[in-house]
């Protein structure tokens, strides 16, 4: 004889269990609809909660991080009108009285006060010393200290033995050694070495006869002096003319972008079409990025923002002619920016298609990734997100696309980014575990598809 005992588990139709079938992005659509509702009645306790439960299901979920900022600042502004409003309606304005200078009582309980008078002095500027020319015997010291003790001290110290000679070649060199070891050296005295060098560089290039090696100097240069928009540009046309400078351009770049100077010029691009497709296939996760713009300004380095996290972005290629190089750093709510660097081009507005694939990590930390895009504005319809995949995967969560086939064994299914304002599918690692059962060119399946999405929209 045994017992059955019932109502420990949600009831098939009750609501709770209604709720748990609902799936993550359409409850964090309803949520962002009611937080954003609640902001706009100025209830901003009751908004912060919503939005809160939002980053709870998606901690990269950009919008919510946006509201809880304009939040933030809404509140901080709305508390100091406060005290003012306060001041003003204790002392009559935002001063108190007791700190106005023409309020002051002077007398005996305040304490003894005499003017006095002094000439000015005439200033004379301190006396600039600079280096007697170095021996052979001194310049050896100084590149076997260098040798043995990898430090910037030594390297400075070696870049103005050599600059005492006027070597400028490997003045210039070790200079720029101690810098990437440490920025301060850059507060160092240097002897008019920097403006000097820079003076006959820009003479070089405007007389057209500059080598690959004088627009690496100068672009370096400019970038210390804060002429970045020209440093930028020496620096990619020095790696676009000589392979053998690819590495160090490289190098030099990432460093500037890695400081915080790089935000001053990172102006967003304009962007007219952006797709991209993820692709699992031979054990590995891939994310493939077409995108076509035209810079602002004509600036060669721009930012571009993704949804994809940073701890789920391995490595990134180039697949395209059109980018030299590409970063991928830290963004908003720890998602990946793409820094891309551009050849320069003629015209007056220059036109980009810049390719990339993204190798995606899968692992605890990284489990799926978020194909939406926030980069192209509404009124730009072509932005798609396409999942490639094995028609053999039976995925759990599956989601169905606006644009849908199969096609040599695999499913094709693609997402109008442009008809949810941004918001595209989220897609989990594991349910693809399935490789393709063919080679396939993504760049074409993406791009080919065009005519037939044009149909249905």
């Amino acid at each position: 004889m045994g017992f059955l005992l019932v109502g420990y588990s949600p009831r098939p139709y009750s609501d709770l269990a209604t709720y748990k079938r609902i799936p993550t992005h359409t409850r964090v659509d309803n949520l962002m609809k009611a937080g954003k509702d609640l902001f706009l009645r100025r209830r901003f306790e009751d908004a912060r909660s919503i939005f809160l439960m939002i980053l709870d299901m998606d901690k990269n979920n950009l919008e919510a991080h946006f509201y809880l900022s304009k939040i933030k600042n809404t509140l901080e502004l709305e508390e100091n009108e406060a005290k003012k409003q306060a001041l003003f309606k204790k002392w009559g304005h935002l001063t108190p009285i007791d700190k106005i200078y023409e309020n002051w009582h002077w007398g005996p309980e305040v304490g003894h006060f005499e003017v006095r008078y002094s000439e000015p002095k005439p200033y004379i500027p301190p006396v600039r010393k600079f280096r007697p020319k170095a021996t052979d015997a001194e310049i050896t010291e100084a590149a076997k200290m260098y040798a043995n003790s990898k430090t910037a001290d030594n390297a400075f110290e070696l870049a103005m033995r050599y600059w005492s000679r006027r070597e400028k070649t490997a003045a210039i060199k070790y200079y720029l050694e101690a810098a990437d070891m440490n920025a301060e050296i850059l507060g160092r005295d240097d002897e008019y070495m920097l403006s000097m060098i820079s003076e006959e560089l820009e003479e070089k290039i405007a007389n057209g006869k500059p080598t690959s090696e004088d627009y690496l100097t100068y672009g370096r240069l400019a970038l210390i002096q804060g002429n970045r928009d020209d440093g930028i540009k020496s620096i990619i046309k020095a790696a676009v003319q000589s392979k053998k400078l690819s590495s160090p351009a490289n190098k030099a770049l990432d460093n500037y972008i890695s400081s915080g100077f790089v935000d001053i010029i990172g102006i967003p691009a304009e962007v007219y079409s952006f797709r991209q497709a993820y692709v699992y296939d031979k054990e590995k996760d891939s994310l493939y990025m077409r995108i076509i713009l035209c810079p602002k300004d004509k600036r060669q380095l721009i930012p571009i923002e993704t949804t994809i996290p940073a701890s789920s972005t391995s490595s990134i290629s180039i697949e395209s002619k059109d980018a030299v190089f590409v970063y991928g750093k830290p963004g908003i709510g720890g998602s990946t920016r793409l820094w891309i660097a551009l050849p320069e081009k003629e015209g007056e507005f220059p036109e980009y298609e810049v390719r990339l694939i993204l190798s995606l990590n899968r692992n605890e930390e990284s489990t799926g990734i978020d194909l939406s895009n926030y980069v192209l504005p509404p009124e730009q319809p072509d932005n798609w997100s396409f999942i490639i995949s094995s028609e053999f995967n039976n995925t759990e969560s599956e989601v169905h696309g606006n644009y849908e086939k199969f096609e040599n064994g695999m499913k094709i299914s693609a997402f109008h980014l442009g008809s949810t304002d941004g918001r595209g599918p989220y897609v989990n690692f594991e349910d693809y575990k399935e490789p393709l059962p063919s080679d396939a060119n993504v760049w074409k399946i993406i791009e080919d598809n065009e005519g037939e999405m044009k149909l249905l929209f």
